[in-house]
C-alpha cells in the first residue's frame, strides 16, 4: 500500500507465471488486508446483472474453531509470531475498478463497494457481500480477526474502568495490537478464476500438507461431479475450442491450457460457460439449484423467459447446443472474415473479436431462435437472417467501442437490421440513438 490518492484501493504485486498460469504475488499489512477481505462461510458462484455477488446456498465453508483459536492465541502471546506462507485470494473482474502494469509491477484498484461491504459487516455484524474469495488461508484470516477482536475488547474494558493511559497492561496490549495490525502478509492474488479453478488451487496447496479428498474440496467450494448445466457448458466450450473447423478454434483461453508468451485468446473459458449456462437456467441463482436437479426436472418452468438451450439440456441433446453455436458463429465468420479473423497474439482490434462482441452476437442469436422455428442446425441455418445485416464497418471503434455501451450498440444495430418491423423496433431505435449521442459526447 502507498500513501496518497487511492491508498485504500491499491493492490501491488509482481506477476508470476507457473505452467502458463499467471497470478500476482505481493505483501500487505494485516490492517490493509482486512479493509477488503474477511472470513465468510459463504461461497460466491457468480455475479448478477448489477455485478453483486451470488452465493451458493447449499455450501458453507466452515473453519475448525479450535485451530482458529490456536492461531489467535499464537498472535497475541508470541512476540515473534510470523506467517511465512501465502494467503491466497481470488479477485473477480467485477471487483476491479482499474488494473495497470507499470514495468514489472501490477497495480489493481478495487471498486469502493468492496470496502463498504466489509466495513458494514464489521459495524453491524451482518454477513454482507464479500467480493474477495479467500481460496486458502481461511483459518489464518479468521484467527487474525479474532486476535484483533480480543485485544480491542480488552483495551475497551480497561478504558471503561479508567485504567488506560500509563497502565502497564493497557500499554502492553495497545502495543500488541499495533504490532499485529502492522504485520506484513505474503499474499497471492488470482484474478478472474472460476470456482472450479479455485478448488483446484486449494486442493493442490493442501495436498502437500495432508490428504484432502476431492469430495471435500468440491463440498467446500459448492461444486458437483454430477451431471450439471456447468459440466455440459464446459464440454461444449472444450469441443468448440478444439475442433479445427470451429469458429472458436484456439480462440478460448482455457484454465490449465498451454500458451506461449504473448498468446492471449480473446475469450475466457469462464465467459463462455457463464453465457451458455444463462441460456439453460432461468437465472444465475437458479443455475446453482439446477446443479442438484435431474435433467428432466428442467422441463418445468417457473417463468416465461426464453431459454433456447434449456430443452436441449433437459432432453439430453447437448449436441444441439454445440451445433447451434458452431453454425451460428461460423456464419458470422464467413460473412465477416476480415473482422472475425484473429491472430491470437495482439489485442482484439474490433468488437467482433472481443468478449462484449461475443455477448452481443449471442443476444442476437437468441432473438433469431425466438422468432424463427428452427429444429435443426447446419451450415445454412443462420445465413438467411445474418445476410440481412449488410456491410458494416465493425472496426470503427467510435461507433462500436469494446465496452458495455458498445455491446448494446452492436446488438441494437444488428437486431434492427434483421428485424426492422418487430413490435419493439421503435423502442430499440430510440435506445440506439440515445446511446450513440452519449457516445459522441464522451469522445
Amino acid at each position: 500500500m502507498e500513501n496518497g490518492i487511492m491508498h485504500k484501493t491499491l493492490i501491488k504485486g509482481f506477476p508470476v507465471v507457473q505452467n502458463d498460469q499467471e497470478f500476482i504475488i505481493g505483501k500487505m499489512k494485516i490492517d490493509d488486508l482486512l479493509r477488503f477481505a474477511k472470513y465468510t462461510e459463504r461461497v460466491i458462484i457468480g455475479y448478477d446483472e448489477e455485478e453483486k455477488p451470488i452465493y451458493n446456498e447449499h455450501v458453507q465453508r466452515k473453519v475448525e474453531q479450535a485451530r482458529v483459536n490456536k492461531i489467535a492465541d499464537y498472535l497475541i502471546n508470541d512476540k515473534e509470531a510470523t506467517f511465512p506462507t501465502n494467503i491466497v485470494l481470488g479477485i473477480p473482474i467485477e471487483a476491479i475498478q482499474e488494473q495497470q502494469k507499470k514495468e514489472d509491477i501490477i497495480e489493481i484498484h478495487l471498486i469502493e463497494d468492496v470496502f463498504y461491504q466489509v466495513k458494514k459487516s464489521k459495524e453491524t455484524g451482518e454477513d454482507t457481500d464479500t467480493y474477495i474469495t479467500i481460496i486458502d488461508g481461511q483459518h489464518r484470516v479468521r484467527g487474525i480477526e479474532i486476535a484483533i477482536e480480543k485485544l480491542t475488547k480488552e483495551l475497551q474494558k480497561l478504558e471503561e474502568k479508567g485504567e488506560a493511559g500509563n497502565n502497564d497492561s493497557y500499554i502492553t496490549k495497545k502495543e500488541k495490537l499495533r504490532n499485529l495490525l502492522s504485520i506484513e502478509l505474503v499474499v497471492s492474488y488470482f484474478v478472474d478464476k472460476s470456482l472450479e479453478y479455485q478448488a483446484m488451487i486449494f486442493s493442490t496447496i493442501n495436498r502437500t500438507q495432508k490428504r484432502v479428498s476431492q469430495d471435500l474440496v468440491y463440498s467446500l467450494f459448492g461444486l458437483s461431479t454430477d451431471d450439471t448445466p456447468y459440466k455440459t457448458a464446459l464440454e461444449v466450450v472444450l469441443a468448440l475450442n478444439a475442433h479445427k473447423k470451429s469458429p472458436f478454434y484456439k480462440r478460448i483461453k482455457l484454465y490449465g491450457g498451454n500458451y506461449r508468451k504473448g498468446e492471449s485468446p480473446p475469450l475466457s473459458q469462464a465467459t463462455m460457460i457463464k453465457n451458455i449456462v444463462a441460456l439453460i437456467s432461468e437465472t444465475l441463482r437458479e443455475s446453482e439449484n439446477d446443479k442438484y436437479r435431474k435433467r428432466k426436472d428442467l422441463r418445468n418452468r417457473t417463468n416465461n423467459k426464453f431459454l433456447p438451450f434449456r430443452d436441449f439440456y433437459a432432453n439430453d441433446q447437448d449436441g444441439m447446443i454445440s451445433d447451434c453455436l458452431f453454425f451460428y458463429f461460423n456464419s458470422i465468420r464467413k460473412i465477416y472474415p476480415q473482422f472475425w479473423s484473429y491472430d491470437g497474439v495482439s489485442k482484439p482490434q474490433n468488437i467482433l473479436q472481443s468478449t462484449v462482441g461475443f455477448e452481443a452476437l449471442l443476444s442476437l442469436m437468441v432473438d433469431i431462435l425466438r422468432v424463427e422455428t428452427i429444429t435443426l442446425f447446419n451450415v445454412d441455418t443462420f445465413n438467411p437472417y445474418l445476410n440481412r445485416i449488410g456491410n458494416i464497418d465493425f472496426s470503427d471503434t467510435s461507433i462500436f467501442p469494446m465496452s458495455t455501451k458498445g455491446k448494446r450498440i452492436l446488438y441494437l444495430t444488428l437486431s434492427l437490421k434483421i428485424y426492422p418491423d418487430q413490435i419493439d423496433a421503435n423502442q430499440k431505435e430510440r435506445e440506439l440513438q440515445r446511446l450513440m449521442k452519449e457516445l459522441e459526447r464522451e469522445q
